[in-house]
């Protein structure tokens, strides 16, 4: 059953990276905050960055609105955008127990990413 639930996920995500081209990179995360899918082209070390800081960000988001809005169903958070200088802009979307953060180009150019060696490698969005 797991196997299947497995297949079921890479086939969703991978039909959302080619609905969405301009999607750099994605990591889902657990509600412990372990990244457990990442994109192909996003190193393990970077996949667990996002993960700990994109899931204790969430927390703190999710607080500040239960404090700020009185309801519980305006407190929910659906999903939190931030958008970089860079042209990137990074999108948590919630669910009971996972959290999916997506990095994606804004710029309209072609993503050029700068790889751990120091080189670069240019990137087409996917």
């Amino acid at each position: 059953m797991a196997g299947a639930q497995t297949s079921e996920v890479d086939a969703v995500l991978k039909q959302f990276l080619n609905d969405f081209p301009t999607v750099i990179g994605f990591v889902v995360i657990n509600s412990d905050g372990i990244p457990t899918k990442w994109h192909e082209s996003m190193p393990y070390e970077r996949a667990v960055t996002y993960a700990a800081l994109m899931s204790d960000f969430v927390a703190h988001c999710k607080k500040c609105l239960g404090k700020l809005l009185t309801g519980p169903a305006e407190s929910e958070l659906a999903n939190v955008r931030i958008r970089t200088k860079e042209g990137t802009e990074v999108i948590c979307v919630t669910q009971t127990e996972y959290i999916l953060v997506v990095i994606q180009n804004c710029t309209g150019k072609p993503w050029v990413t700068e790889e751990e060696g120091g080189g670069t490698a240019t990137g087409e969005g996917s």
